[in-house]
């Protein structure tokens, strides 16, 4: 069943008006992710779970992998269900793709990622926007059918849908027509007896902002915020890491706006994950050539991944004198470990071996953070007052201890930036929504060159069945009668 949490009760007003379903969708370079909430219940925001997996302890995860899979037959697995030894037709950092591919960051265009998603468009002659269709139709197939196991399949046939889906803020405006294409081809604004599904997009700095607002405000009003405080938000992710900085002007209802254009690169977890391969083959190789090769046949190395990696050695890293033992199967096999099925000794992981791994990677941050940190000082004269890491990597502790020392290290500084991460005991949503008779509201707004990027009207709408609108106002007209290119 789908993970939640309650923040508030509903209001007689919230009562009263017409049964909507907000969903937003998270459509991520690695993990996607999908929170839901009804109108009669806003403070209650879901997460859907509950994914098709082909290990079952994938299944509770808050995120999906963003990946596709075609057999031979044309048939569609996708996310955890994807086959460990799948074909070609494999697709994974597809995303990008939608973008020309000069206007790809020079850093990820020779990334083995995105080449390899787009070897795969290549030869299989399939179109990018068919590829994100055919991944987002399947994951709002299961979204849905975890709403209607939830509230009853009554309630969703009456119900109104809005939905809302980020998209990065460094991309240009012709990729909003792609994905609404792409969006329109998956079915999410097929016709509904309810009306028409009204869609919006949010670009992730300020969906991370939203939520970096709404965590900060949960415990109390802030009293340590002022206006004129700068905070940097840290969105570190599986692919990517986008930061940017905010100002407060206001400080009941909270308002903020940009005070230093946000930057990303290329240096997410997945990233880790490569290194920590390459270390390890290096280990085996010393005892066994062929071993690798085996564990990568067998199934046996992603057992490592799982157990050894991503629920061991990755999260609870800090740059302890701890050290790891990975243990290694007689014969790659996935079994059930006992003492008598290793053909040789474990392989160790002293802390340096580990902190070689995420050094490099973490580096690639620090440059991001310390580069805001150095344009507020500069234009501002003063520290940032947070730094605020959301998403998944945000949550590790050596990036934690890595960035407190970079921003606190200075002999005689009188201001200090303070870190704020998450516990990740809560589900993380990526924006405090309450519902009104026209629309979604917010408790606090986003500032972006002036105009108020995140209130009522934030985003971009645009509903299904044909409506068509002005791209000069910021509205996107449909495929039938525009062209992006």
């Amino acid at each position: 069943m789908p993970q939640s949490y309650q923040t508030q009760a509903a209001t007689d007003g919230e009562k009263n008006q017409e049964p909507t379903i907000v969903i937003g969708i998270d459509f991520g370079t690695t993990y996607s992710g999908v929170a839901w909430t009804t109108s009669s219940r806003s403070g209650h925001i879901n997460i859907i779970t509950n994914w098709d997996a082909v290990k079952n302890y994938c299944s509770d995860k808050e995120k999906v992998p963003s990946v596709i899979h075609y057999d031979d037959k044309g048939e569609v697995s996708w996310g955890y269900s994807v086959p460990e030894k799948a074909s070609s037709l494999k697709f994974q950092w597809f995303k990008l793709c939608l973008l020309d591919e000069g206007d790809i960051p020079k850093d990820l265009r020779n990334a083995a990622q995105i080449q390899s998603a787009q070897k795969s468009l290549r030869e299989s002659n399939k179109h990018v926007e068919d590829v994100i269709s055919d991944y987002l139709r399947e994951l709002w197939t299961h979204s849905i059918t975890n709403i209607r196991r939830a509230v009853g399949g009554q309630l969703v046939d009456i119900s109104k849908f809005k939905v809302v889906v980020t998209i990065p803020a460094i991309w240009p405006s012709y990729t909003q027509p792609r994905m609404i294409r792409a969006i329109k081809k998956a079915g999410i604004l097929e016709s509904r007896i309810a009306g028409d599904t009204v869609l919006k997009f949010i670009t992730e700095p300020e969906a991370a902002a939203l939520a970096t607002i709404n965590d900060m405000c949960t415990y109390n009003s802030r009293p340590d915020m002022e206006v004129g405080d700068h905070f940097i938000v840290c969105d570190a992710g599986g692919g990517t890491v986008d930061v940017i900085t905010y100002t407060v002007i206001q400080t009941d209802p909270i308002r903020v706006e940009e005070s230093v254009k946000g930057d990303g690169k290329l240096c997410g977890a997945t990233f880790l994950d490569d290194l920590f391969l390459t270390a390890l083959r290096n280990k085996i190789d010393k005892i066994s050539p062929n071993a690798f090769k085996v564990l990568e046949e067998s199934g046996g190395l992603n057992r490592i991944i799982h157990n050894d990696w991503e629920n061991g050695i990755k999260p609870q890293f800090r740059n302890t004198n701890q050290h790891w033992l990975v243990q290694m199967p007689s014969s790659g096999s996935n079994r059930k470990r006992t003492h008598d099925q290793f053909r040789f000794s474990d392989i160790k992981f002293k802390a340096k071996d580990v902190q070689g791994i995420f050094t490099p990677i973490v580096a690639e941050i620090e440059t991001l953070i310390t580069v805001q940190a150095s344009t507020v000082k500069i234009k501002y004269k003063k520290e940032p007052k947070f730094l605020v890491l959301v998403g998944g990597f945000g949550r590790q502790l050596f990036l934690y201890t890595r960035l407190q020392d970079l921003l606190n290290r200075k002999k005689g500084q009188k201001e200090k930036t303070e870190i704020l991460q998450g516990s990740g005991a809560e589900p993380r949503v990526d924006f405090d929504v309450k519902m009104i008779s026209n629309g979604v509201t917010l408790d606090f707004e986003i500032i972006y060159n002036g105009q108020v990027m995140a209130s009522k009207n934030f985003g971009i709408d645009y509903t299904g069945c044909g409506s068509t609108m002005n791209q000069s106002e910021g509205d996107y007209k449909s495929e039938e009668d525009s062209e992006d290119d």
